[in-house]
């Protein structure tokens, strides 16, 4: 099997049932360097959905304009990867999904509204909490009073990404109000929607883009040096 297309994904992918493409493969969530060193294989097309952010330097802006100049094509959603192609939209990076447009227009500003806490990767990074944006979908989709939506979404959005879960969104929920959480599906996922999108849509005919390589910076140069010698 050809290698068509590599995507980095990890917490989003969370439950997904879907079998993987053919031509595409999966690995873990991204750290700096790896969408240069996966560019070596010459994949037709990149996918960024989960990267790391705290543990290690994250993905480079200019990492992923060079890897678009080599002519590869470069696709982003569901998180980080929702978050950089909005940034990146202009030199070519390709947004996929609901998150991917609403931070391209400006409806998501906040950088942790697609961030949860996960595991490593000998279990399989699962999520470990609740992203606000899976929080606010699912509490916008369920059928309940307004003031109770938009208490809930309040709480939801004070908690910090490590502490979100629907346990706690449901206790505070309680000590606000002396009531139990409404129904709300909390199997709903945008962010698992959007990533499952990625996948379907980079399996597909993908179109080399034409972009011109960014400064080589000495930062640049010494992490293109840096792959090279391993």
């Amino acid at each position: 099997m050809s290698r068509h297309a590599i995507v980095f994904a990890g917490p989003s992918l969370g439950g997904c049932a879907m079998a993987l493409p053919d031509g595409v493969d999966l690995r873990g969530p991204a750290r700096r360097g790896d969408m240069l060193r996966a560019a070596i294989e010459r994949p037709a097309a990149i996918g960024l959905v989960d990267g790391l952010f705290e543990t290690t330097p994250s993905v480079w802006h200019k990492e992923i304009i060079q890897v678009m100049a080599e002519g590869i094509a470069v696709y982003g959603a569901a998180s980080l990867g929702a978050l950089r192609a909005a940034e990146l939209a202009p030199f070519g990076m390709v947004g996929i999904g609901a998150i991917a447009q609403a931070y391209t227009a400006g409806q998501i500003e906040r950088d942790d509204a697609v961030m949860v806490s996960h595991a490593p990767a000998e279990l399989r990074h699962r999520a470990l909490t609740l992203a606000l944006v899976d929080a606010e979908h699912a509490i916008e989709q369920a059928e309940m009073e307004a003031g109770d939506r938009a208490l809930l979404l309040r709480l939801a959005r004070r908690m910090n990404f490590r502490d979100r879960s629907w346990a706690l969104i449901g206790e505070t929920f309680r000590q606000a109000t002396g009531r139990n959480l409404p129904p709300v599906d909390q199997r709903l996922s945008l962010k698992r929607a959007d990533a499952e999108l990625l996948l379907r849509t980079i399996a597909g005919p993908v179109v080399a883009p034409h972009v011109a390589p960014p400064p080589q910076s000495f930062f640049l140069r010494s992490l293109r040096a840096e792959i090279s010698a391993a």
